[in-house]
């Protein structure tokens, strides 16, 4: 009896030793979620700037920097997500919940629908020329390079207004929208998770924020009208 007696206070011990670290484990993780996410968006958003890509001008010349740049901009994003998905995956981590069928199935129905946004935005855009094997078939085919758009949005029409099609009609950031409504639905949600979405919709906000900046100094008053007419990035009821 005295000796179970004198193990009571060591096991309660030992329960808060293990909650303390598990504790720890978490705030660990969550820091690293956030320092891998910034570190991801800080370089995707100084190598998509105006000033990088006129510094890449100077130094290769404009026919390269037309023809090679968007293909290896976009080579490079996904070989920094794929290692940043990598060292997610490895952080200690805790489950918040699980939605189970059936109102798990209403949760993959709105991730195929935002990807389906998604994907509809890149191919008004054309998708080799999102990609870059656009401009890098004309550098090989040793003809004029079509230059890839300085910012990403619908393309100018015949009518040099901006082209209303596709995702493009409800909204003016449908890559963004999607990408935002996959991470929303995920069925299972963890406290890792939770940390990345929170940072997902922060850099979809700001994102799209920068996005219309450049928009609007590459086309003017044609995206005026556009942004006028289209929402920013929730659809909505569309204006005459």
């Amino acid at each position: 009896m005295g000796s179970e007696r004198r193990s009571w206070p060591l096991r309660g011990c030992a329960r808060a030793q293990t909650s303390t670290s598990v504790g720890a484990s978490e705030s660990f993780a969550a820091g690293r979620v956030v320092w891998i996410c910034a570190g991801w968006a800080l370089i995707h958003s100084v190598l998509a700037s105006k000033q990088v890509k006129d510094l890449t001008r100077r130094i290769a010349g404009l026919r390269y920097r037309d023809g090679l740049y968007r293909f290896t901009f976009n080579a490079q994003s996904l070989v920094l997500l794929l290692w940043a998905a990598r060292r997610f995956s490895r952080l200690p981590d805790r489950e918040l919940y699980h939605v189970r069928p059936p109102w798990s199935w209403f949760f993959r129905a709105n991730q195929v629908a935002s990807l389906g946004v998604l994907l509809s935005g890149v191919r008004v855009m054309g998708i080799l020329r999102f990609a870059g094997l656009t401009s890098v078939g004309d550098l090989l085919a040793g003809s004029d390079v079509r230059p890839a758009p300085e910012a990403q949005g619908p393309p100018v029409g015949s009518d040099d207004e901006m082209l209303r099609a596709g995702a493009f009609r409800f909204s003016r950031h449908p890559g963004n929208l999607g990408a935002l409504g996959f991470f929303l639905f995920l069925p299972r949600m963890t406290a890792n998770r939770a940390v990345l979405v929170v940072l997902v919709v922060l850099y979809v906000v700001l994102g799209s924020m920068h996005e219309e900046y450049r928009l609007r100094a590459a086309h003017g008053a044609a995206y005026e009208r556009y942004r006028r007419a289209v929402p920013f990035l929730i659809p909505r009821r569309p204006r005459r």
